[in-house]
């Protein structure tokens, strides 16, 4: 048993009532995030982006060359206003996205990936995929879709708790 589950243990000990599994799978579940959020940004590094980075000009490069707003990709990466601006403001000055005046909304911005930014991203993506494919690799074809769809419910359990 690693020192890990044995605290787990100890505070299960203490507190009768504690839910060991519960609380194994979702300390698991967060070490887990970390260790995969490590290794994909050690793949990203040769090409100076940190994960949040490339998922934004990955997201840029998915619309196709519409403009989207820095809201939206918050949203989707799990980023606050202040969060994204500083990350736009560190890819627009390594010219990899633009600014530029929404034309739905003249307060808002819209990002525009620039082709530096296509082409740091068509560098970066087969290194990222590579990750990806190691992280996951010991569950198969057959443990990764089970353990997709066990995510999938966790996850929309856990929007529906969302207050």
């Amino acid at each position: 048993m690693s020192s890990f589950e044995a605290r787990i243990d100890r505070i299960c000990t203490t507190y009768a009532d504690a839910p060991r599994e519960l609380i194994l799978a979702s300390r698991l579940l967060l070490r887990t995030s970390r260790l995969l959020r490590a290794h994909i940004e050690r793949a990203l590094a040769p090409f100076g982006l940190d994960l949040s980075q490339y998922l934004v000009i990955s997201m840029l490069a998915a619309d196709a060359g519409e403009p989207t707003m820095p809201s939206e990709l918050g949203v989707a990466i799990d980023a606050t206003r202040t969060q994204m601006t500083r990350l736009v403001d560190g890819l627009e000055t390594r010219g990899l996205v633009q600014r530029h005046a929404s034309t739905q909304d003249r307060r808002s911005l819209d990002l525009v990936l620039t082709p530096a930014g296509r082409r740091l991203l068509e560098q970066a993506m087969p290194a990222v995929h590579a990750a990806y494919g190691e992280a996951w690799e010991p569950l198969g074809s057959g443990g990764l879709d089970k353990a997709t769809r066990a995510l999938a419910r966790l996850h929309a359990n856990l929007e529906a708790l969302e207050p």
